[in-house]
């Protein structure tokens, strides 16, 4: 049985998730909630699922885009854009000089620790490493029932006739500044890590009237496999 207290890094969403007696497993070297107890076997109108555990790295400077190319990551300079990477990540433009790299969902977070620690100021790349993985917790909300849920939280229309694939809305989710992300036929969030716990409180409120709950990783395993 993997217990989250035993590693050193942790989602700030730990205790939540262990009162909501959920399982975990190891990825990427730390827990990550597998399941969660008294879930249902069918779709939930909308899933809240904590993947806070799982790798990500910003870049930041003038010549950030081009040294993302140099080291293969599909991107261009385009803002509020994300780019799917070959591995399944992403890759999201927040401003022509800054990007956030997220992993796939196995969590494969090992190029983003060779990017970070071959970053050397002596290069002159006009970029430089943030460690989005402590700043900034992520959510994915997934559901049939997620846009409604949204229009209660955001002000921005995130139906997907309004919020194509792949856009980016820097903009505020519970009168939290967060990074929103359309991912196909789900949602990223990105926003503070201090904040998660409010934040998770929010979109369960507000997810409770279309069947809403906290979910696990394996729900997007079911999903993938459906």
């Amino acid at each position: 049985m993997t217990d989250p207290v035993a590693y050193l890094r942790r989602t700030p969403l730990r205790r939540a998730l262990q009162e909501a007696g959920a399982a975990w497993t190891e990825i990427s070297g730390t827990a990550v909630a597998t399941t969660v107890a008294n879930r249902s076997t069918t779709e939930a109108g909308v899933s809240v699922i904590d993947l806070t555990p799982l790798p990500r790295l910003g870049f930041k400077g003038r010549g950030t885009i081009a040294a993302m190319q140099k080291r293969g990551v599909v991107v261009e300079a385009q803002p509020n854009r994300a780019f799917r990477q070959p591995d399944g990540g992403l890759c999201l433009v927040l401003a022509p000089g800054e990007v956030i790299l997220l992993s796939n969902l196995a969590g494969d977070g090992a190029a983003f620790d060779e990017m970070a620690a071959n970053w050397r100021l002596e290069d002159e790349e006009r970029t430089y490493p943030l460690l989005r993985r402590d700043s900034h917790a992520w959510l994915y909300i997934t559901g049939p029932k997620a846009p409604s849920m949204f229009a209660k939280i955001c002000a921005i229309d995130l139906r997907p006739g309004k919020f194509s694939d792949l856009a980016i809305a820097q903009t505020s989710v519970a009168k939290l500044s967060a990074i929103v992300v359309r991912d196909a036929d789900a949602t990223h969030i990105l926003a503070d890590s201090a904040s998660a716990r409010y934040l998770l409180d929010c979109l369960q409120d507000a997810a409770h009237e279309f069947g809403g709950r906290l979910d696990g990783i394996s729900r997007l395993e079911q999903r993938r496999s459906g």
